[in-house]
């Protein structure tokens, strides 16, 4: 199904008119963010004995508190809004299970935000980068347009570029190069920073 066609901002009013159409159509549409989400904690979290369906279902609770919550006069696009949720509603369910073992003396765990910036560091392949506040990035592309922004956090969640061309309905060489311009132009951006 071509999601492209599909407005989030109408679909969420009309989830909250009860229109269970809608929140089919919205729900399949982040399905695969959803999925991505939990498998990457998944990874993290396995050894603790809760299965991928149990983080897959956590992110679907906080893919419908974005839902609930979302507010499109504060201008923050319904994707970012509904993947901060999910995440955070996944970093409480993991700090929460691992708290809630007495004795993880034997197991090696790392901490949320340095899980989340060793796996996706592999995607950032410049000295300049690793190097730098995550956090500087993210306010570095989140000066460009639409196009910069979906096409970089899809990326940094790990989708691959022919999965990012479907969400997004432009093809996998366009994700490549938009990409690309993206990494070079926060580079750039870093080198002028220092």
């Amino acid at each position: 199904m071509n999601y492209k066609n599909y407005n989030d901002y109408e679909l969420i009013y009309m989830v909250r008119e009860n229109d269970d159409y809608s929140y089919d159509i919205l729900f399949n549409k982040y399905l695969p963010i959803i999925k991505n989400i939990a498998k990457q904690y998944y990874k993290s979290y396995n050894s603790y004995g809760y299965d991928l369906d149990d983080f897959e279902q956590e992110c679907y609770i906080g893919f419908q508190k974005a839902i609930i919550n979302y507010n499109d006069s504060k201008n923050a696009i319904f994707y970012t809004f509904a993947t901060l949720c999910i995440e955070r509603h996944i970093i409480s369910f993991c700090t929460k299970i691992s708290n809630s073992k007495k004795n993880i003396s034997n197991i090696y765990l790392e901490s949320i935000e340095k899980v989340n910036i060793s796996d996706n560091l592999d995607i950032l392949n410049d000295y300049c980068i690793y190097n730098s506040n995550i956090k500087e990035i993210w306010n570095i592309i989140y000066n460009k347009n639409i196009d910069y922004i979906s096409v970089f956090e899809l990326r940094w969640n790990h989708f691959e570029f022919s999965e990012i061309g479907k969400l997004l309905d432009i093809p996998k060489r366009r994700a490549q190069s938009i990409y690309r311009n993206c990494i070079l132009y926060i580079q750039k951006q870093l080198r002028y920073s220092v």
